[in-house]
């Protein structure tokens, strides 16, 4: 039996999840895969829990609970280390085949990238922020045999490891659109059921669908991301600039905090609401497409009719040589932590399964 060792990088809500599944699917683990999984070190903003022979599941299960507290990982006052330097204590402590998994939605985590991929360790990404970063830098993860990222489009469905196959057979993708966004989804189906803006916001995210910060989802850049990965896997190296992005929300509300931006959201309802009762008007509903090309795409509110198939769920579509005529569609639900847990962990065993 492999015992694998591995760094989480995130102990939000997915990171939560993520220990969860790993704690309860060990039996599964070993059974189809001959593989046990040591989590050597989980850390938050704040501290690092770290242990060479691996935290044991009580442990684990407790960083769970402490997180749901409100209190770090670990609780002991030493200065938290540096992520690189986490990855050097792994090194230090002579660990092979570890698996670092980054479960964060921060940027500036292309140094641990980088420093991982040169140790000849795997990677595991839910954060969608160094793959939709500036090309040059990005570049380096995609089509790398070390690096999986199941979870920053789809959650846990299985939109990338699709679009892999089709290019692994030498398809050609022409376009790829769909709705990308679980969170805007269920907000749009609120307002459907006439909720105001506001108030379908307010449910989103204490359903946990949106982003920490829900104008990451508003304002189109998580979206953003997700289609740029999607066109930059199709073999288009695009930059943020190649897409149009349409915010649903002003700017003049970037600048509060996000309890801020929470009370203030009242503000859009009129606007909002204007443009649920031209479309309904016309038997049609509003729905955050988005769509990539060569060379360009754009995330936008559009209005689709209300009995068609695609205003119904979250899906996304891949137009190319093999399916032009017809694209291929996958659908289904995309959005929650477990979801996203189970797409990383998903990406772990298929690491396990290829070493």
């Amino acid at each position: 039996m492999k015992r694998i060792p591995v760094i989480i990088f995130g102990a939000g809500g997915v990171g939560q999840a993520l220990l969860k599944q790993i704690v309860y699917g060990r039996s599964q683990a070993i059974t189809r895969n001959r593989c046990h999984f040591d989590v050597i070190a989980v850390a938050d903003t704040h501290s690092c829990l770290w242990a060479a022979e691996g935290l044991s599941d009580a442990q684990l299960l407790t960083v769970v609970q402490d997180k749901r507290a409100g209190r770090p990982v670990n609780a002991d006052p030493e200065q938290r280390p540096e992520n690189v330097e986490i990855l050097e204590t792994a090194v230090a402590a002579g660990l092979e085949n570890v698996i670092v998994v980054d479960v964060t939605a921060v940027a500036g985590m292309e140094p641990v990238i980088d420093r991982a991929l040169d140790l000849d360790y795997r990677v595991v990404l839910a954060n969608k922020k160094p793959l939709a970063g500036p090309w040059i830098a990005a570049r380096r993860y995609f089509n790398n045999p070390r690096l999986r990222h199941e979870s920053t489009v789809g959650g846990g469905q299985p939109v990338i490891a699709t679009l892999r196959y089709l290019l692994d057979v030498n398809d050609t993708v022409y376009e790829i659109t769909g709705q990308l966004s679980g969170s805007l989804g269920f907000i749009c189906g609120r307002l459907d059921e006439g909720d105001s803006f506001a108030q379908a916001i307010v449910a989103a995210k204490e359903r946990g669908y949106t982003e920490p910060d829900p104008r990451d989802d508003l304002g189109g850049q998580d979206v953003m991301r997700k289609i740029l990965i999607l066109g930059r896997m199709a073999g288009w190296p695009l930059e943020t600039a190649d897409l149009q992005v349409e915010s649903l929300y002003p700017a003049a509300m970037a600048d509060l905090s996000v309890a801020e931006f929470m009370q203030a959201t009242p503000l859009l309802d009129e606007m909002m609401a204007a443009r649920v009762t031209a479309v309904r008007q016309k038997g049609q509903v509003l729905r955050y497409v988005a769509r990539v090309v060569a060379g360009s795409g754009s995330v936008s509110l559009q209005a689709l009719p209300a009995n068609s198939p695609l205003a119904n769920m979250k899906y996304i579509s891949f137009r190319t040589g093999l399916y032009d005529d017809e694209p291929l569609l996958l659908g289904g639900k995309g959005a929650g932590v477990e979801m996203t847990a189970a797409g990383v962990l998903g990406d772990m065993l298929g690491l396990v399964r290829e070493m």
